[in-house]
């Protein structure tokens, strides 16, 4: 048993590191994401766009590992059977440490990724205002209680080629 013990403290501490080493560098992929995004490079946005889904993509990989670790030893799902993993495979509680740092190396991601969809929210806000102007209509028709439009669509014909 202690060699398996071994075995799985050994594996979860790769996890751990990788998923520790990952999320620095989302943090860092988050930070020039805001850069960007306060620009108006639009190929710039897309690149740093994948970028960031591809760290998300491999992150998620590495939770559903750990998850299936979980499973496999019978912990059960979620973050008590995570908890009594952590425990049985590193009493000393090396991991869950590891694991405390990871989470709030993650929040701080969550954080930069909420600002930067703000960001976009603000810009997207403001095309559609502009697209208003252009097009000679107000903001977005409200639907009454009976499913019908107040006010009209407003379409304009802007010329033709």
């Amino acid at each position: 048993m202690n060699l398996q013990r071994d075995d799985i403290h050994r594996h979860l501490s790769r996890i751990l590191a990788e998923e520790r080493r990952l999320l620095g560098e989302l943090e860092s992929v988050l930070q020039r994401e805001t850069e960007i995004l306060r620009g108006d490079d639009a190929q710039a946005i897309e690149r740093i766009g994948d970028s960031r889904h591809g760290y998300i993509n491999t992150l998620s990989r590495l939770d559903a590992e750990r998850a299936d670790t979980c499973r496999m030893l019978s912990f059960g799902n979620g973050p008590n059977g995570l908890a009594r993993l952590y425990e049985w495979a590193d009493p000393s509680e090396g991991l869950r440490q590891d694991w405390n740092s990871n989470l709030e190396l993650a929040r701080r991601c969550k954080a930069l990724n909420d600002r930067n969809g703000a960001i976009v929210l603000a810009k997207l806000g403001r095309v559609q205002q502009l697209l208003g102007k252009l097009r000679g209509t107000g903001p977005a028709p409200v639907y009454s209680a009976r499913g019908s439009r107040y006010g009209g669509l407003g379409a304009r014909d802007l010329g033709c080629a």
